[in-house]
């Protein structure tokens, strides 16, 4: 008997003994990789949990349990077809995603940082952190246990560069269909494969992320002085492009410049295409020039800093620290991660109305940021001119061109579809919490903030306050726009989408049975 008979025979024998879902076998990896996370902060919260170690440390292994055996089981009672179209890949990533941010609200519960009859604020929180999008519902941070801060950040990490995207890294099994899983999670209107092969794509990925991760934090001791717990926590937020801090006052809360200069240089980093940065530590530097995104993406955040700094030249601090605070702001809300280090709700209204369009537009496609991307940008505002020019010659044909590079136009046709979607689930999701009492300022900034994954937004939820300002029945809201924005609008859709056609088709079966037994 040759191998491959043999293997056949046994893969066929794995099939016979599990059932075959996508969904529920995606959904089991991506539990148990969490859970292993929550371990991982008990160890933490051990360490360095101080007097409430004991109740930290068994939160999170209570919730590292659950996770594993309800992972384990999803993940070993399953198998992923050898066929399967690409709605159900996406599908399967945005229903792992509502899986784990529901895993993710346990600890926040059996800690005590959460009241039980308030478990949609502990869920806020773990999508807030999934999500990256760096929005807290907690009023007083510090007063939450260091391990459960420790997991909290950890969130951010595991959704910054995908949950899926390390599954397909370490785990074969997930080779079929694999490329539409990384896409599901992968800013941007295309994917860029860093080789043919899309484990050792998704293994690259993560390396460099990993790194990223590393850097930041050693930079964070040797230079702004630190604590490892400090430097890896604000550094898996750094890499991720989340925002969460375990202190209160975010990256203020230090006072250093030292500190903000490496986060800030962090947070435009990892704004950045993650598919450059491996080409260029693979020796081609000159990428980052040729990239009209990455120049675009540059020349926004200088010209934002000294359009905001002469528009706050009239406000009571002096020329260092208006540089000092406007360009971390601006890096921050760039690259969508949300940091703060001064409180730029309070700024003037122009100020703020340059950062509630940088909210839209966010960092590059292929890197860890949320919102619409530069490239998307870039598309619309080239498409726009082009219709000037067909609107003048009809006949004309004129190429979207990027660069040196002919857009084709499914691509424009997605992302201006993508667009539509996107302004109008915020405009919709800031008219509902206007409608449910929050002010204009707030309710609007808010929805775009969720949509963009950025963190505070401007009014009454800004850096230094918090989303409880928003009534309990908006939060629910916001929840959708966070993993709207972050699975980048198609997923979301195509997991009701996907589930329709599952209940639809079984429905058409059981009516054929009933038919023919008639």
């Amino acid at each position: 008997m040759t191998l491959a008979l043999v293997k056949e025979r046994s893969n066929s024998r794995f099939r016979a003994d599990r059932f075959e879902n996508t969904v529920v076998h995606v959904i089991g990896i991506a539990l148990v990789i969490v859970a292993i996370g929550m371990f991982l902060s008990a160890m933490v919260g051990w360490i360095d949990g101080g007097p409430d170690r004991s109740s930290d440390t068994g939160s999170l292994v209570a919730s590292g349990a659950i996770g594993v055996v309800a992972g384990g089981l999803l993940w070993w009672l399953s198998a992923v077809p050898v066929r399967q179209s690409p709605v159900v890949a996406f599908a399967s990533v945005a229903w792992s995603w509502l899986a784990v941010s529901i895993l993710g609200a346990l600890p926040f519960l059996f800690s005590g940082a959460i009241e039980w009859a308030h478990a949609d604020n502990a869920i806020f929180e773990s999508i807030s952190g999934f999500t990256c999008t760096g929005s807290t519902i907690l009023a007083d941070i510090e007063a939450v246990p260091r391990g459960v801060l420790f997991f909290r950040s950890m969130t951010q990490w595991f959704g910054g560069m995908g949950l899926i995207v390390l599954a397909v890294a370490i785990l074969p099994a997930l080779k079929v269909g694999g490329l539409e899983l990384i896409a599901a999670e992968a800013p941007g209107p295309t994917t860029d494969r860093l080789d043919s092969n899309v484990t050792e794509t998704a293994r690259r990925l993560w390396i460099l992320y990993g790194s990223v991760t590393v850097v930041v934090t050693v930079l964070l001791m040797l230079f702004a002085g630190a604590s490892l717990y400090d430097g890896v926590a604000h550094a898996f937020a750094t890499a991720s492009t989340g925002g969460f801090s375990p202190y209160g006052a975010s990256v203020g809360h230090f006072d250093s410049v030292a500190f903000e200069v490496i986060i800030s240089l962090g947070m435009l980093y990892c704004g950045a295409s993650f598919a450059l940065h491996w080409r260029a530590v693979q020796g081609d530097w000159g990428i980052y020039g040729r990239v009209s995104e990455f120049r675009l993406y540059v020349a926004m955040f200088f010209v934002l800093v000294g359009l905001i700094m002469w528009v706050n030249v009239s406000e009571p601090f002096g020329l260092a620290t208006n540089l000092r605070h406007t360009s971390f702001s601006v890096a921050a809300i760039l690259s969508s991660t949300g940091f703060g280090t001064a409180d730029f709700a309070l700024w003037g209204p122009a100020a703020q109305a340059a950062l509630l369009l940088v909210f839209m537009s966010a960092g590059m496609s292929g890197s860890t940021s949320g919102g619409m991307k530069v490239l998307r940008l870039q598309i619309i505002a080239k498409y726009a001119a082009r219709e000037v020019v067909r609107a003048r010659h009809p006949r004309a044909i004129v190429p979207l061109r990027l660069g040196s590079t002919v857009v084709p136009d499914v691509v424009v046709s997605r992302v201006i579809g993508f667009v539509l979607l996107y302004v109008t689930f915020s405009v919709v999701g800031g008219l509902l919490l206007a409608a449910l009492g929050t002010d204009g300022v707030t309710a609007f900034s808010a929805a775009f903030s969720a949509t963009g994954n950025i963190g505070p937004a401007l009014g009454e939820a800004g850096p230094a306050s918090n989303f409880l300002v928003i009534p309990r029945a908006g939060r629910p809201i916001l929840m959708w726009l966070m993993l709207f924005g972050r699975l980048e609008v198609f997923p979301t859709l195509l997991m009701f989408a996907a589930a329709a056609r599952h209940i639809s088709k079984r429905r058409v079966a059981g009516y054929a049975s009933v038919t023919d037994r008639r």
